[in-house]
């Protein structure tokens, strides 16, 4: 039996934003400016950054932030109230400030509303197009965002059992079982994906820049993704997307 989407998503769902905690903002500010062609202002404290005209992140100072270092995914909603209120009856924790929550296995997402009326059908370079959850237990997983949101799972494919969230019958972000190569003191995640038109020019320009390779460009079912840590340690990976998955 196919789960109803709930009204908080009304509108297709998909990531719509990227927070970064860091020990070193600036540094990390520089280096996506430079692989990825932000346009970095200050405001408030906090970095806000642009890619081609579009706000896509935000760069907090770990000593002044709400949450642990890394990337934070925020998928836009219609209406935030409710989905927090699915997220509460699916058994998952509202944590910090008013959208940042857990799922059922603890890992940390975010929610924004109100959503964007306008979408581009192809991400610009440099934009967050796509998320990854990285988890240990599929299943509990899976039953959550289902019974959450009435997100759906694909079947597995490729060697590693990577999945596609769906929604509305369209895929928007993927799931990956922890790989054997992940660390096993690395908590789950959701993983950022931020588009790139040339990724093994966009490879060789994020180890140029500071960054360390952590998986070489490697094709799978959306395109062909590489995984890096930035200048401060954080995870992030680079997508080419496929000529069918980035006019979707």
């Amino acid at each position: 039996m196919t789960a109803t989407v709930t009204d908080a998503f009304r509108t297709p769902a998909r990531p719509g934003w990227a927070s970064l905690v860091s020990a070193d903002p600036r540094t990390v500010a520089s280096f996506y400016e430079a692989l990825l062609g932000w346009a970095v202002t200050e405001t408030d404290g906090r970095l806000l950054a642009s890619a081609e005209g579009t706000p896509v992140a935000d760069i907090s100072d770990i000593a002044t932030a709400d949450g642990p270092p890394g990337w934070l995914v925020h998928f836009d909603v219609d209406e935030l109230d409710t989905a927090l209120t699915a997220v509460s009856k699916a058994a998952g924790t509202v944590t910090g400030g008013s959208a940042v929550v857990t799922d059922s296995n603890g890992t940390r997402f975010a929610l924004r509303a109100p959503a964007p009326q306008h979408r581009e059908r192809r991400p610009a370079p440099g934009t967050l197009a796509w998320a990854e959850l990285i988890t240990d237990d599929v299943d509990t997983s899976a039953a959550f965002y289902r019974g959450a949101f009435g997100w759906e799972l694909t079947e597995p494919s490729g060697p590693l059992g990577r999945r596609e969230w769906q929604a509305y019958g369209r895929s928007f972000s993927g799931l990956l079982p922890r790989p054997p190569a992940m660390p096993a003191e690395t908590p789950a995640y959701w993983d950022v994906y931020f588009a790139v038109d040339d990724i093994e020019v966009a490879a060789k320009a994020a180890t140029e820049h500071g960054g360390t390779l952590l998986m070489p460009p490697t094709p799978v079912g959306i395109g062909t993704i590489a995984v890096f840590l930035d200048p401060a340690g954080a995870v992030f990976t680079l997508v080419q997307l496929t000529t069918e998955e980035a006019d979707a």
